[in-house]
């Protein structure tokens, strides 16, 4: 056995050998990839809930010490005369503004864009490019 075909030999043990270990590193480089993206996306989905949350609370609280003070406005001007219509009236505009508040906040909370979305979509493109189905 000549030198020459002796380093062929070894050339060719260690090729499949680099062909697997390159691809195992490029399939871990992908798969890290999609795992930060679900992260920022997961963080950002996160902060604007969170965002979203606190000034829809200020908003209402605001709202609810308003219409408070504009009902018992309303009873004490309506004392002498006709207190119980005051009272009864200021409790059917909160049942109101309760349906209606419920009402957008379900078509708000169903409106939203879905959690991890741009990830879930990244991997179908991923999926459909390696010839696999989604």
């Amino acid at each position: 056995m000549t030198e020459e075909s002796a380093t062929d030999d070894v050339t060719e043990q260690e090729h499949p050998t680099g062909v697997f270990r390159s691809l195992v590193a490029s399939v871990l480089a992908a798969a890290r990839t999609r795992l930060d993206l679900a992260a920022v996306e997961t963080e950002i989905f996160l902060l604007r809930a969170v965002r979203m949350l606190l000034w829809a609370l200020a908003a209402l609280a605001c709202g609810l010490l308003a219409l408070a003070f504009a009902m018992v406005a309303l009873v004490a001007a309506l004392w002498d005369t006709h207190r119980m219509l005051g009272v009864l009236g200021g409790a059917g505009l909160f049942v109101i503004l309760t349906a209606v508040f419920a009402f957008i906040a379900a078509r708000t909370f169903r409106q939203h864009p879905q959690l991890l979305s741009g990830t879930l979509a990244q991997l179908e493109r991923d999926a459909h490019q390696a010839g696999g189905s989604p």
